[in-house]
């Protein structure tokens, strides 16, 4: 297990080490024996993977808005390339539709 960097709060160190794959039972260990209160260490671990978790969250909810505007830009594309007559909206009708559809479950892979 690394050692805090000088000037490091305990957040950020748990939030460092959380990052790199630490266990959590090794970190609050790490925290205990150096003489931090044990209800202070559940409430400063719980907060700071909760605060991880909302950071993904949000990346996967913003990539999962970007493939929805992606999948309806492709939809606005095709029914026009319809309508005027050209022939050129199969890359509009699949190749947009399933970039966003890709976008939209990689925003999934981020939430869940």
């Amino acid at each position: 297990m690394s050692q805090p960097i000088k000037d490091e709060t305990p957040g950020q160190y748990v939030m460092r080490l959380l990052d790199l794959g630490e266990p959590r039972a090794q970190i609050e260990q790490y925290l205990l024996d150096h003489g931090h209160d044990l209800s202070f260490i559940k409430e400063l671990v719980d907060a700071t993977v909760a605060l991880r978790n909302a950071r993904r969250r949000t990346l996967g909810l913003s990539l999962i808005l970007a493939g929805g505007v992606v999948c309806f830009l492709s939809f606005l594309l095709t029914i026009t390339g319809v309508f005027s007559g050209t022939d050129g909206h199969g890359f509009a009708l699949f190749g947009l539709t399933s970039i966003g559809v890709i976008i939209v479950f990689v925003g999934f892979t981020y939430v869940f």
